[in-house]
């Protein structure tokens, strides 16, 4: 059996895995790249017709953008992935499979089957451990334990002959060390007396982060956010499949919602425009000097997140929603796995495109 990186892997975005066998051939996820060109997966027609399913961890563009290429291209198999992923995405493939919740295994026919859980990076990832020909393999997608808001189906005691581990940090620390660097970060912001901005995706760290401060900060310092987070919040917070149970009896106006324009001073507000892609956003920032911006995710090249940082207009903080190579090297030791292949770090590429099992 054989796994061909098809991005993903020393690369802006672009996860794309797709194992072949004797017997079977899928693919998991099937992203572009985060760096403003939409590159796709390099998967050739054969590798797309062959397919019989598509695996999808998660809504994110740098994992779904180009499930509508293979659809166009000759993949006619089935797409699995969560509801809320389902949910979440513009394009619906045209025969999804929709996990269900109460059911996290399932047989798919006598040679291939799966176990799916929760990875806690945002509202309806989920991680794959897929047994086919006679292999065991564990695809983590994007994976965060401990979360201030997501649960995760912590992976421990699995044996795996081939596991593909999220690593998208470079750094040996670990996420407790992460969120206090940015607790610390947006309390000197606030020092300063003006209000604080954090731009952040449609889903996933935005409400982990207003967790954190919420947690943090208590009523001293209120806390808003656009209607498309908020309405997130209203659906998800009281959900236990969801949040964690010490938030479940929070009441639902501790976050409040916003019309992305007023501000004031003390006050926290979560922008869901990560990269600044919209003028509006860049309007507001550049007419109120007051307000400190603060960016805690990637900076890509499809917005303009990355130029308001380098002219020190926005300052920068990282926000664990991935795992640190530290993380990495605690989930491989938590677990027997045969071959470890980490992906979604730009900085570090693989000796190979395609490893035999």
């Amino acid at each position: 059996m054989q796994l061909y990186i098809a991005g993903g892997c020393g690369d802006q975005g672009r996860n794309c895995f797709y194992i072949e066998g004797d017997r079977h051939a899928f693919i998991v996820d099937a992203g572009t790249s985060t760096d403003g060109l939409d590159r796709l997966p390099d998967l050739s027609p054969e590798m797309i017709r062959r397919a019989e399913y598509l695996f999808v961890t998660h809504s994110h563009k740098d994992h779904t953008g180009a499930i509508e290429y293979l659809e166009n291209n000759g993949f006619t198999g089935s797409v699995l992935m969560s509801n809320q992923t389902y949910q979440q995405i513009h394009y619906k493939p045209k025969n999804t499979m929709i996990l269900d919740s109460t059911a996290p295994e399932l047989s798919l026919d006598g040679e291939l089957s799966l176990r799916w859980g929760r990875t806690g990076h945002c509202a309806g990832a989920v991680w794959y451990y897929i047994t086919v020909d006679g292999k065991r393999l564990f695809f983590s997608g994007d994976y965060r334990e401990n979360d201030t808001f997501y649960r995760c189906d912590a992976v421990r005691g699995l044996t795996a002959d081939l596991a593909v581990i999220d690593s998208a940090y470079s750094r040996m620390d670990r996420a407790e060390d992460m969120r206090k660097a940015v607790a610390d970060a947006a309390k000197d912001a606030l020092a300063a007396g003006g209000p604080l901005l954090f731009p952040v995706p449609s889903y996933g760290r935005g409400l982990s982060m207003a967790m954190l401060f919420y947690q943090t900060f208590g009523e001293a310092h209120p806390i808003h956010m656009t209607a498309k987070l908020r309405g997130q919040w209203l659906r998800l917070g009281h959900r236990s499949y969801f949040a964690h149970e010490e938030i479940l009896d929070y009441p639902f106006d501790i976050f409040q919602s916003w019309d992305e324009t007023t501000l004031e001073d003390g006050h926290i507000y979560f922008l869901t425009d990560a990269q600044l892609a919209k003028a509006k956003s860049r309007q507001l920032i550049d007419s109120h000097p007051e307000l400190s911006v603060l960016m805690t995710g990637s900076l890509h090249g499809y917005g303009k997140a990355k130029s308001y940082y380098e002219s020190g207009r926005a300052a920068f903080v990282l926000w664990p929603n991935h795992l640190t190579k530290q993380e990495t090297a605690d989930l491989a030791v938590a677990n027997d796995f045969s071959l470890v292949v980490p992906f979604h770090n730009p900085k570090e590429k693989p000796e190979t495109d395609v490893y035999s099992f």
